[in-house]
């Protein structure tokens, strides 16, 4: 879908307001390569010939608009294709288009800083909403202005906050739908129920941290769910509390932290929501924008049996040759598409009628935030990793759901030092390393991580349900955990706990441990990301655990991406030679340096790991 931003009159009194809308929605669109065109005097032919029904239109609305022959022109030919034309407004004078388009609503700027509360020095928020809502029509598939904001909270001391914030998003982004358990919970409804299908249909989580919010099994609950779902979570910190006893972590430290008091100022709340939205959307752009490492990766397996039919839609056909029959037979026909969003009722509706007439096989929606596959109206809703696993175990003639523990891989990881959103890109890593790891029958392996082993609990647990402890093992020193029972028994529900010994220094303890949990037999590979840079290098657990290693002749991959140590450690190993590390090839060793597609680095170092294991 194209863009066309018509240009604005010099002589227009509203010429420096409209400069600065066009200049940051201008900035946006380049940021989510959208692709866009400024109309202008000079380029109104060309850009004419361009309109077709896949085209927004973008005018401002002048006091002298219909002396303007070309723009008049422009946006009858647009009328004509069938283009959307979005009008915008600037002040109370020009709320109604004039011309042709007068029937049009407008995008009124004088009403979205009224309902806020604010004057026009703060345009720059409308204009980055404004932009929200054009990448929302761009790409479909990747972000929903409509979309479920499910705001986490505390009620013993969140829930005033909640109610403000919530009340605020439905003024500001009246599109928005925000979900608080007080208000969308019917009296008479099973609440948790009602509680878990919004969580499921979430864009993202505003996570409000008070200072009770981390005592609460429920706090946890939902965060467990968000994470291990893709969905992006707004970590809001509230006041100067301390984080340590927060469990489960979306990245190292909050996003966004505000004073209580603030809630209380009805001006600086407008500007808070405002904050708290375009940080959402940045989130939740980031996260959608992955699903261009998995359609990579599917094109790879399937090559020229996927063809694309539909670009902005990511609407695919697959015609696959069947395989393990003696006799002659059609060919596997599937449509799919492909969203970095949760799949909602209304694109359900959208895909049948437009596969109306298909005759194939299965029509499968494909989503990132999908943990369990499920079936509506015979349409398939899956994971895009559960997906590329079936067809990749296929298409290579191996069986589905192995299971058989084939050895242990290792991983290590910490957050490193850098901006909280690319923070994420560790909990992703993370993620995704781990499931594929334990999908593939492999044990994951780790040492006991305050943020990470939760995560890894609940992987375990929704991938092998009836065999969750027996894929992981945890390694810990008696440090930490001598004579703490409650915490050992907790420990052993979740997982096969290995304890070491306990040295008078902390630092030796660490290393009997790490030392016990990587040179062994069993170990297949050591995955390291991130962790913190020292002034000290001999300080780095990273860099032990990788001496150790390579003493043991263990393949060790670094993933450069993420930041922090793992990064310094990769640029380092790059300059001297890969050969130290593993036998794997330059260019995969240049990928887990390089690459933030984590979804292609885990398959690959797969690949090699059991082509490995094979030869031995």
């Amino acid at each position: 879908m194209k863009v066309f931003i018509i240009k604005y009159s010099e002589n227009e009194k509203n010429v420096v307001q409209i400069q600065l809308f066009m200049d940051i929605l201008k900035e946006q669109l380049e940021q989510y390569a959208v692709e866009f065109m400024v109309v202008n005097s000079i380029n109104f032919t060309m850009n004419k010939e361009k309109l077709d029904k896949e085209s927004i239109v973008i005018t401002y609305n002048e006091h002298n608009a219909s002396e303007d022959k070309d723009k008049v022109s422009f946006l009858e030919k647009a009328l004509k294709e069938g283009a959307e034309i979005w009008p915008v407004s600037f002040d109370k004078d020009t709320r109604i288009p004039l011309g042709i388009i007068s029937k049009k609503q407008s995008y009124d700027i004088w009403e979205q800083l009224r309902c806020r509360n604010l004057d026009e020095t703060y345009l720059p928020i409308i204009a980055m909403s404004f932009a929200r809502k054009v990448i929302s029509r761009v790409f479909p598939v990747f972000y929903n202005e409509c979309g479920e904001i499910f705001i986490s909270h505390r009620r013993l001391d969140g829930e005033e906050i909640a109610a403000k914030i919530y009340e605020k998003i439905k003024i500001q982004e009246e599109k928005a739908n925000p979900f608080r358990d007080v208000v969308k919970v019917n009296v008479g409804e099973e609440a948790q129920a009602v509680i878990d299908e919004a969580m499921k249909n979430s864009e993202v989580f505003i996570f409000i941290h008070t200072a009770q919010a981390e005592e609460s099994e429920w706090i946890l609950k939902e965060l467990s769910f968000a994470v291990l779902r893709n969905i992006p979570i707004l970590w809001i910190q509230i006041g100067n509390i301390h984080i340590e006893k927060l469990k489960i972590k979306p990245c190292d430290k909050p996003h966004l932290q505000y004073n209580l008091e603030s809630f209380e100022d009805d001006h600086k709340l407008t500007k808070i929501v405002d904050e708290i939205l375009q940080k959402a959307f940045e989130l939740i752009m980031a996260n959608s924008n992955k699903i261009f490492d998995y359609i990579g990766e599917m094109e790879k397996l399937f090559g020229d049996q996927l063809k694309i039919k539909h670009i902005n839609k990511r609407l695919y056909d697959i015609s696959v040759k069947r395989k393990g029959y003696r006799y002659p037979q059609r060919n596997i026909e599937q449509y799919i598409q492909i969203f970095g969003r949760t799949v909602t009722e209304e694109d359900i509706i959208n895909l049948k009628q437009e596969l109306s007439d298909f005759q194939g096989d299965s029509i499968i929606m494909l989503s990132n935030k999908v943990l369990n596959s499920s079936k509506k109206d015979n349409i398939i809703i899956e994971s895009i990793e559960d997906f590329y696993y079936h067809w990749s175990t296929y298409l290579n003639g191996m069986k589905d759901n192995n299971t058989m523990k084939v050895g242990e891989i290792v991983i290590s990881g910490a957050f490193p030092d850098c901006d909280e959103i690319y923070k994420q890109n560790l909990t992703d890593a993370l993620i995704i390393f781990a499931k594929a790891i334990i999908q593939h029958g492999y044990v994951l392996t780790f040492g006991a991580h305050p943020t990470f082993q939760e995560l890894f609990f609940q992987i375990a647990k929704d991938i092998e349900p009836q065999n969750f402890r027996d894929m992981l093992k945890m390694f810990i020193s008696n440090w930490f955990i001598e004579n703490d029972k409650e915490k050992e028994e907790y420990y052993n529900e979740n997982c096969n706990l290995i304890r070491s010994e306990k040295k008078e220094k902390l630092s030796d303890s660490l290393s009997l441990m790490r030392k016990k949990m990587i040179q062994r037999q069993e170990v297949k590979a050591l995955v390291c990301l991130g962790g913190k840079s020292k002034e000290d290098k001999s300080q780095e657990g990273i860099r032990e655990e990788i001496e150790l290693a390579i003493k043991y002749n263990i393949p060790v991959f670094i993933v450069g991406s993420v930041g922090g140590c793992s990064s310094k450690v990769a640029e380092e190993y790059r300059n001297i030679d890969w050969k130290n590390l593993n036998d794997a090839s330059k260019e995969l060793n240049e990928e887990f340096k390089n690459s933030i597609n984590y979804f292609q680095l885990v398959e690959s170092m797969l690949k090699f790991i059991n082509s490995n294991n094979i030869e031995k």
